[in-house]
């Protein structure tokens, strides 16, 4: 065997508009990376969806060239693969997809859904966890039985992450926190929920077998690219939870909060809810499903506080990083609310933001008006979480938004002894963290990353 062979794991983040990928050795640096733009085809009637072979070729593209930018003497030993949640296709029984994948935000089975009985509507929120919206995997499978979709006999679902797993393997298993979003799964029993399984003519082996983050399909197959072959390979999860791990928060009761242009708050709770729980959460915006963290529930959220605090920025010509820290640093908890300048947003999750200011309105007044909006937005999502999981050990946040100071202390303002995380990846290196441990190699600085950078203090 060659001594000077580098050992390394990959854990690679499909996202919704990038896949990005990282190489991390036995001392937890980051030794390559590689990414590449995540193409859809869109319709005449605005459907958005991809090839799922197309995407599958891409992301092994992208982990080759990975393991590539390490150098020559490289062995790939573990493969994490994370990313979009809702996305995926049916199977055939061969392992040949039958349908194209459609984009979680396509609104292809919202009519379906909402034609059901409110009756079922209410039961499907308390059961899986979810909205009754067209998001999950459950109204696209409607759509498609409406729209001469395949019968669903004797064919199984994949999540796209679990399909790109099952082409580097030849093995199919669902991970519990992607089924969480797919309105197939019980989350009181954690198997196959039969009334959503029905409707859409499918058998309970529609869903693969569970296979939790971490735990290896096996290894990548003698046909697979060379770079790439006999690393042991697993499915991580849905990207803000692996997200949350990759930032260091692990605890039984921590809180995360993602802060890109959707600002996500994702809490962990070391127990699986009661339907009524549920049914709370989902009420208050919220979702609940399995966590990438064993025995553990992750309650989900979101607001568009990154696109509005974007948008006020560059109204206000506030376009580069000093620029943007010197006007963000100008909020104080204490200050009085102006009735000179109204920030909302529509509650239908479009791109607009509205301001409305009298002439006599400084910018230091606008950018206090639009850190309050959005602060309001997620108060009331902490306020429901508590409400059922009640307080927090440690809460961690990541992402752009979070290093800008004057941000960072109002999101601090709300959730005290906040920590900011360094990790600039925060999803790919959890898939890393879960690629370590199904390599059975031992990667320990990777699996017990925390949080690098202490909270700065906040100010009245």
């Amino acid at each position: 065997m060659n001594s000077t062979l580098h050992e390394v794991v990959i854990g690679i983040d499909v996202g919704t508009t990038t896949t990005k990928a990282v190489a991390i050795d036995s001392t937890g640096a980051v030794v390559g990376n590689a990414s590449a733009v995540t193409t859809w085809d869109i319709g005449i009637n605005g459907e958005i969806q991809t090839d799922i072979d197309r995407l599958t070729d891409a992301v092994t593209g992208v982990l080759v060239e990975t393991a590539l930018s390490v150098g020559e003497d490289t062995r790939v030993t573990g493969i994490g693969i994370t990313g979009m949640a809702e996305v995926g296709v049916v199977v055939s029984s061969a392992g040949e997809a039958l349908t194209p994948a459609m984009a979680w935000y396509d609104q292809r089975g919202a009519e379906e859904l909402a034609a059901l009985p409110q009756a079922f509507r209410d039961e499907f929120i308390s059961v899986t966890g979810l909205a009754a919206k067209a998001e999950c995997s459950f109204a696209k499978l409607l759509w498609l039985g409406s729209h001469g979709g395949p019968s669903l006999a004797g064919t199984q679902w994949l999540n796209a992450l679990e399909y790109i797993a099952f082409r580097l393997t030849g093995v199919r298993g669902s991970e519990p926190s992607l089924a969480s979003r797919t309105g197939l799964l019980d989350q009181g029993s954690i198997g196959p929920w039969a009334t959503t399984l029905d409707l859409i003519g499918a058998s309970d082996s529609f869903l693969p077998e569970l296979v939790s983050a971490g735990t290896s399909l096996g290894p990548v197959l003698a046909s697979a690219p060379a770079a790439l072959r006999r690393a042991a390979v697993t499915v991580a999860g849905h990207d803000h939870l692996v997200g949350s791990v990759g930032a260091g928060a692990i605890g039984g009761d921590d809180l995360f909060d993602s802060c890109g242009t959707a600002d996500v708050i994702l809490r962990t709770v070391p127990r699986t809810l009661s339907n009524a729980d549920r049914s709370h959460l989902v009420g208050r915006g919220l979702s609940a499903g399995r966590h990438v963290l064993a025995g553990s529930t992750a309650i989900l959220g979101a607001t568009r506080s990154g696109l509005v605090l974007g948008r006020i920025m560059s109204m206000l010509g506030a376009d580069d990083r000093a620029a943007r820290q010197e006007l963000a640093d100008t909020w104080r908890a204490d200050r009085e609310p102006s009735a000179r300048v109204l920030v909302s947003e529509p509650s239908d999750w479009t791109n607009e933001v509205t301001v409305r200011l009298r002439d006599d309105a400084t910018p230091a007044e606008v950018w206090a008006a639009a850190t309050e909006y959005v602060l309001a937005q997620t108060a009331k999502l902490l306020e429901a979480v508590a409400e059922v999981a009640g307080p927090y050990e440690t809460a961690i946040a990541a992402g752009g938004w979070a290093h800008v100071t004057g941000v960072y202390r109002g999101k601090a303002h709300l959730m005290p002894g906040l920590i900011v995380s360094d990790v600039q990846l925060p999803g790919a290196t959890g898939a890393a963290m879960f690629a370590a441990q199904a390599s059975g190699v031992s990667f320990g600085p990777i699996t017990a990353q925390a949080p690098s950078r202490p909270a700065v203090p906040t100010h009245a």
